[in-house]
């Protein structure tokens, strides 16, 4: 039986740690019935047992850094269709994918890892700021360029907005070496719980991250898009840390799509898995 391959992706502060506990728990605690059912675990047990715990006290999960990556892959299959599906976070920090858009540069691993990808999810963040700079505040930080050496600020990859990192490492994946060819793609919107109002995903998106939703909606041929509102931890673990503790935790889950709110949040791994 073959396998559907699934890497996880998203620059640093991303929800992908939360969202990597919220799902190990629901996998194995029984509480609810999930779309997926695990297989096994590979990878280090005590770093994930360490964050499941602190999501199950509902403490905010620390910064993953880069010293900290060890490969972890979970192993399951779809209930309804029996399809095999791995899930790759293959950097939770995210630290490595800021590093690809800074140096230009991959590692091999990581290219025969996405010859092999059914699709991808990427997580962004719906409780910060996507572009905190306009093209005129970031002018004023770095100065002129006509600027005196002592008032001119060097730039840096870390001034470019998120959206551009994000589209930047997305192009990657339509040139050489990679292969060319058209992938499901997920936008996981984390810290779902904070959006105002009705709005769907794909709105969101739209709203909050124009340049982002207009390169996948101009490249249809390379990635057919769903986007999906995540809550991994079910609120603000800090002000809302008592009433969190009160819920069963699978059920303080919310996964927001296309006709889906449910509380299991591996329906975009299946939704990606699907023919």
């Amino acid at each position: 039986m073959t396998e559907s391959y699934i890497p996880i992706l998203g620059l640093p502060m991303s929800g992908k740690t939360t969202f990597l506990a919220a799902l190990w728990h629901l996998l194995t605690a029984g509480e609810i019935e999930s779309r997926l059912v695990l297989d096994k675990l590979v990878g280090n047990h005590e770093h994930l047992n360490r964050i499941v715990a602190a999501w199950r006290r509902c403490e905010e999960m620390s910064r993953t850094s880069i010293a900290e990556e060890t490969t972890v892959r979970i192993h399951a299959h779809d209930r309804e269709t029996d399809k095999k599906i791995v899930l790759d976070f293959p950097d939770l920090s995210g630290e490595s994918f800021e590093l690809q858009f800074s140096s230009r540069s991959c590692t091999k691993d990581y290219v025969a890892d996405f010859a092999k990808a059914a699709g991808l999810i990427l997580f962004v963040n719906a409780d910060r700021s996507t572009d905190p700079l306009s093209i005129i505040e970031l002018q004023e930080l770095v100065g002129p360029a006509d600027a005196p050496n002592e008032l001119a600020r060097d730039w840096s990859a870390n001034l470019v907005p998120e959206q551009a990192r994000v589209v930047d490492l997305l192009q990657f994946l339509q040139e050489p070496p990679f292969e060319r060819r058209r992938r499901k793609f997920v936008i996981a919107i984390s810290a779902w719980d904070v959006v105002q109002g009705n709005r769907t995903p794909e709105q969101w998106l739209e709203h909050e991250m124009p340049l982002l939703h207009q390169f996948l909606k101009n490249n249809q041929h390379s990635f057919e898009l769903m986007a999906f509102g995540i809550s991994a931890q079910g609120g603000n673990a800090k002000s809302e840390r008592e009433r969190l503790l009160a819920q069963v935790p699978s059920e303080r889950l919310r996964c927001v799509g296309r006709g889906i709110d449910s509380s299991d949040i591996s329906l975009p791994i299946a939704w990606l898995s699907g023919d």
